[in-house]
């Protein structure tokens, strides 16, 4: 779920866990994709809401785009699967 919603522009609030770990990079002021959150408790929830609810016009466009640009195709994976197998040296004849 949270893909779509990043890739539709819609900053998602997720419990830090998994996949979703992997795929929601913390908003910093000008960096990330949306709110993930680290402890499994209602204060650790309620505080991502109020981050993303205090966020400006300008500052939620931007979180937006920066979802909405994130490739999240299986060529993305893919390739950096690739990058990283002939970085290891694994890859070379």
């Amino acid at each position: 779920g949270q893909l779509y919603a990043m890739r539709y522009g819609s900053p998602p609030i997720v419990h830090a866990v998994g996949g979703l770990r992997d795929t929601v990079e913390p908003w910093d002021g000008a960096s990330g994709t949306g709110f993930p959150f680290h402890d499994f408790s209602a204060h650790a929830f309620v505080k991502a809401v109020q981050a993303a609810l205090a966020l400006s016009a300008g500052d939620l466009d931007v979180l937006r785009q920066n979802g909405m640009r994130r490739d999240s195709s299986w060529s993305a994976s893919a390739q950096s699967y690739e990058d990283l197998y002939r970085a290891t040296g694994l890859g070379s004849p």
